[in-house]
């Protein structure tokens, strides 16, 4: 019985865990399980969801590193970056999947910024732009490449089209160094590499 138990266990986690990988997982999104504390944020079901501009504004990665840092990083969206959807082209140099989405290191004349397409599962019913942000995880995980925990090169160049959002500064390569990034992302265009 104990085996048996066990085992049934061990293959609902299995399951579990490629369904997360493929973003069909149906269980209700939770902060645990879809990025943090500010997962409603990432995923665009916050309260300030509606202030967010989806019409997009067309820019580089480096006039998005290059804007002040605010003090202290919102949690809220309360800066004109956070109310914009932003769209660069960017050459895709790595990928992995993490808590919540998948992280993607956006490269373009000497600068970095990360963006993440969030998993289906963790869009709450409130999430504004649902099905542009699953034809981007469709586009990325299915149509090009298949995410994995560790950091995968692709080497792919990409319309890539978000929503600002302020992270921690961080000194990590392929971060902005103001800790902007595009989350979430809600489209995905692949142009070459996949």
């Amino acid at each position: 019985m104990k085996r048996a138990v066990l085992i049934a266990a061990l293959l609902i986690a299995v399951t579990t865990a490629a369904a997360a990988a493929t973003g069909r997982v149906s269980a209700t999104p939770t902060a645990a399980r879809c990025g943090g504390t500010l997962w409603r944020l990432k995923t665009l079901s916050d309260p300030g969801r509606r202030s967010v501009r989806l019409a997009s504004a067309t820019t580089t990665i480096a006039a998005i590193a290059g804007r002040p840092f605010p003090r202290p990083v919102p949690k809220k969206r309360r800066t004109p970056f956070q109310r914009q959807t932003w769209e660069v082209v960017a050459q895709v140099t790595q990928y992995r999947l993490e808590d919540g989405g998948v992280r993607l290191v956006l490269f373009d004349a000497g600068s970095y910024l990360n963006a993440v397409i969030p998993i289906p599962s963790c869009l709450s019913s409130r999430t504004r732009a649902r099905e542009q942000i699953a034809a981007a995880w469709q586009e990325l995980s299915v149509d090009c490449a298949r995410p994995k925990p560790e950091w995968q090169p692709l080497g792919a160049i990409v319309y890539v089209r978000g929503v600002g959002f302020w992270s921690q500064r961080r000194s990590l390569g392929g971060s902005a160094p103001n800790g902007a990034e595009l989350h979430p992302v809600t489209g995905f265009r692949i142009v070459a590499g996949c």
